[in-house]
């Protein structure tokens, strides 16, 4: 099948704010409050093809693309349920309207502002705890502020890791020698050879469970979709989770117990609301069925949404704490 097109975008302009600072340049200067943005540095850690690089590449400058001649309905309007959580977090004045007094939605920007590739696969091809903290330094390279995201190629064996058991991505805490606080970090697999029955539906058909029907990916190329799909999964929760984002922006004061959901309304808010919602991509969905979601008639690909260029994507579901359900594009 012949991938749908793809090509290079320039970066969005946007301002810079680094990964650990405050959401406010001063407490004093309510005007000027630039939008929270969360720097990437990427690890490229074995062998990519250029559509799985692009893709990605794509993937991430269309979280932010909202665009009025972009066709709908875009990532960008699947990023900002992932935006919403942060009513959870701490608001004060200075982030109120100055006008109506109404709170101001708090945007998240992402780029990235690092892309560092491993051929070599300088630690090896079995991943351990060991070695993936190693990778997760060297993400981050000489840069401290900076949300460091490993992608892991398809000949590398992450079962140490706990990957293909349930999930192909991980965002977590990495303690970091000589450093004082925990480095967060996310780290995605590319399972077009290894576990695609697990992590690579509906691409592939699924090992376990009602197996349901299977697509074309909307590129063309299996391992550069399904790499989209668990990025997509690792950032919504990493925004959305307050334990990895207390340097991004102040967490309230709300309890939560010992799973990590707010003790005050904790229907409405989960963490991790992308994996609560897995293997959900429309409206409609249950197991085997990915619910109501397009097909390119040219192409074939499956797809729920458009991005830069008019690309498509097929991202997952993520949960919406407004309607207190999954909510995708489509």
């Amino acid at each position: 099948m012949a991938p749908s097109s793809s090509s290079s975008s320039s970066s969005l302009s946007i301002i810079t704010l680094l990964l650990l600072a405050p959401l406010c340049l001063s407490r004093e200067s309510p005007v000027q409050i630039p939008n929270g943005t969360i720097d990437l540095s990427l690890l490229w850690y074995g062998n990519f093809t250029p559509v799985q690089k692009e893709r990605v590449k794509d993937f991430i400058d269309s979280l932010n693309f909202d665009a009025k001649e972009g066709l709908d309905p875009k990532v960008s309007a699947w990023w900002k349920i992932v935006e919403s959580y942060l009513e959870r977090f701490e608001v004060k004045d200075i982030y109120r309207h100055k006008k109506n007094n109404k709170t101001v939605a708090q945007r998240i920007k992402v780029k990235i502002v690092r892309s560092y590739v491993d051929e070599k696969m300088k630690f090896g091809k079995e991943l351990t705890i060991g070695n993936s903290e190693k990778l997760v330094e060297t993400a981050m390279g000489n840069m401290s502020k900076v949300l460091p995201v490993v992608l892991l190629s398809a000949q590398v064996n992450a079962l140490g890791l706990g990957f293909c058991n349930g999930t192909c991505q991980r965002h977590a805490l990495h303690a970091i020698k000589g450093k004082k606080e925990a480095q967060p970090y996310i780290m995605v697999s590319n399972p077009a050879v290894q576990c695609p029955g697990v992590c690579a539906w509906p691409f592939h058909t699924a090992d376990k469970g009602p197996r349901g029907m299977t697509y074309q990916p909307p590129s063309g190329e299996i391992g550069a979709d399904a790499l989209v799909i668990q990025l997509a999964t690792g950032l919504a929760d990493f925004a959305s989770n307050p334990a990895l984002t207390e340097h991004l922006f102040k967490s309230e004061t709300t309890p939560y117990n010992v799973e990590g959901i707010a003790t005050r309304d904790s229907s409405l808010y989960l963490v991790d609301p992308a994996s609560k919602c897995k293997r959900v991509f429309g409206t409609g969905a249950f197991p085997g069925f990915t619910g109501r979601i397009r097909v390119d008639p040219i192409t074939g690909g499956a797809f729920n949404s458009h991005g830069i260029n008019h690309l498509k994507f097929l991202i997952p579901a993520v949960w919406d704490p407004k309607t207190q359900s999954c909510w995708t594009p489509m």
